[in-house]
């Protein structure tokens, strides 16, 4: 039997247990609060919400697929038509792009989600050489790594980790010189997209506090790379308007990456009713969406 004394000191050491438990969660579940509301805070901030009619991320995801699809329907279409679904659609990958930006500063886990990228990018990597190797004909054949958005988007999210990290100061700066240095390498296009998307992701990470900022940045980066393709582009010896047309629209179309800003003015930040349901949704896509089309054109055309 146990006394009463060693009972009572039981009871006593129980109570206080449950104070201390009780008050030490209260301070756990405050600081847990306090981090998710300073983080939905900040979120808020990155993309300032324009309108209540505006777009959310959702949307903003498939109006970006719908385009997508406009830009690699050429094997279908009129070359003319195609050149101007290729202009209009030069938001597409700096709008995917703009959304990892955005989504490093929303996930729980950067590594992880550099990861994700890295995994998709080589599954691509492999579904590409596959494709090229047994189904489709040499002139629909893809490119390994130039067909391949999630290796762009990779290397353009640790380019943006690098400068926003949280080192001390002699090694932020060091980590924030490779990073442009990584951007500057991406000049050899090697990648999809790299000559643009670096640069644009960058900019959106240094600018993403100040809209006006970030839109003058991006005109800059429109108006260098109007000066390196233009010039190429009026070259051709013609004075013809469609050729002269189609010859932008196919080798000076990064210059009109610059529609993404008017977008970027619907587009709410928030998250849509349906976010977790649809997280899977672009990587299953862009793959699949790719790999149908070259399937249809290298059966069909001829």
């Amino acid at each position: 039997m146990i006394s009463v004394h060693l009972r009572l000191v039981l009871l006593i050491c129980n109570i206080a247990l449950t104070v201390v438990l009780g008050v030490f969660t209260g301070k756990i579940n405050f600081w847990i609060m306090k981090i998710i509301n300073s983080r939905r805070l900040y979120m808020r901030q990155f993309t300032p919400s324009i309108t209540h009619k505006a777009l959310n991320r959702d949307t903003f995801k498939f109006l970006l697929m719908g385009l997508m699809v406009l830009d690699h329907i050429s094997y279908f279409i009129s070359p003319y038509l195609a050149d101007i679904f290729h202009i209009i659609t030069r938001v597409v990958a700096v709008g995917f792009a703009y959304l990892v930006v955005e989504g490093l500063h929303y996930t729980h886990s950067r590594r992880d989600y550099l990861f994700r990228l890295g995994i998709w990018g080589i599954l691509m990597v492999l579904g590409n050489y596959l494709m090229n190797l047994f189904v489709l004909r040499k002139d629909y054949a893809m490119s390994i790594t130039g067909d391949n958005i999630f290796l762009t988007l990779l290397v353009g999210a640790i380019i943006v980790c690098l400068w926003d990290n949280h080192q001390e100061q002699k090694r932020k700066r060091l980590l924030r010189v490779v990073s442009v240095i990584l951007v500057v390498i991406g000049i050899i296009p090697i990648l999809e997209g790299s000559f643009i998307i670096f640069p644009f992701m960058l900019i959106t990470q240094i600018t993403h506090q100040n809209i006006k900022q970030r839109n003058l940045s991006y005109l800059a980066l429109m108006l260098v790379m109007a000066v390196i393709e233009l010039p190429m582009a009026l070259s051709i010896g013609t004075s013809d308007p469609l050729m002269l047309f189609d010859s932008v629209a196919m080798n000076a179309s990064d210059t009109f990456f610059i529609l993404i800003v008017p977008l970027l003015s619907f587009y709410s930040g928030k998250l849509g009713k349906y976010d977790k349901q649809l997280k899977y949704v672009f990587y299953l896509f862009y793959p699949l969406h790719l790999w149908f089309i070259h399937l249809l054109a290298s059966l069909l055309c001829r």
